[in-house]
C-alpha cells in the first residue's frame, strides 16, 4: 500500500464536482436560451426562478463544495503524518461513492428521504475518519 492511494477517491470527487459545475453551467446557458431566466438573474441569483432541473444541480454543486472539504482537508492530514492505512483507504473510498450516489439521487428522482439518508450516512463515514485520525494521531 502506497500513501498516495488515498488520491484516488479525491480524484473521482472532484471529477463529480467539476461535472456538476459543468452540468451547472450548461443548465444555465439553456435555460437563458429558452428565455426561462434572463442572463442578469445570475448576478445575485435574484429575480426569477431556476428551472427545478437547474435549482437542484445547483444546490447539489453547492452541497459538493461545502462539507467534502473536510474530507480532502483529512486526506491530506493523512498523507502529511504518513498515516494513511487501508481502513482509511476504504473509508475515503465509502465516503466518495456516498457522494455519487447522494448527487446522483439530487439530481433525477430527488426523493428526499433517500438522500437524506445517504447524505447522513457519508457524514457518518466523515465523522469516523475524523475520529480515526484523532486516536491515531493520540497514540503516536
Amino acid at each position: 500500500m502506497n500513501q498516495s492511494d488515498i488520491l484516488y477517491p479525491v480524484f473521482l470527487l472532484l471529477v463529480l464536482t467539476f461535472g456538476m459545475m459543468f452540468t451547472m453551467l450548461y443548465l444555465r446557458i439553456m435555460a437563458v436560451k429558452k428565455g426561462l431566466l434572463r442572463p442578469w438573474y445570475f448576478k445575485l441569483n435574484r429575480g426569477g426562478e431556476e428551472p427545478p432541473s437547474l435549482a437542484a444541480v445547483t444546490q447539489n454543486f453547492d452541497n459538493l463544495l461545502a462539507l467534502p472539504i473536510l474530507f480532502y482537508t483529512a486526506v491530506v492530514l493523512l498523507i502529511a503524518l504518513k498515516m494513511v492505512t487501508p481502513t482509511f483507504i476504504y473509508l475515503a473510498w465509502t465516503y466518495v461513492v456516498l457522494r455519487y450516489i447522494h448527487s446522483f439521487i439530487h439530481t433525477t428522482y430527488n426523493h428526499v428521504l433517500h438522500r437524506l439518508f445517504v447524505f447522513a450516512t457519508s457524514v457518518a463515514v466523515l465523522i469516523a475518519i475524523w475520529i480515526r485520525i484523532a486516536l491515531q494521531a493520540g497514540s503516536a
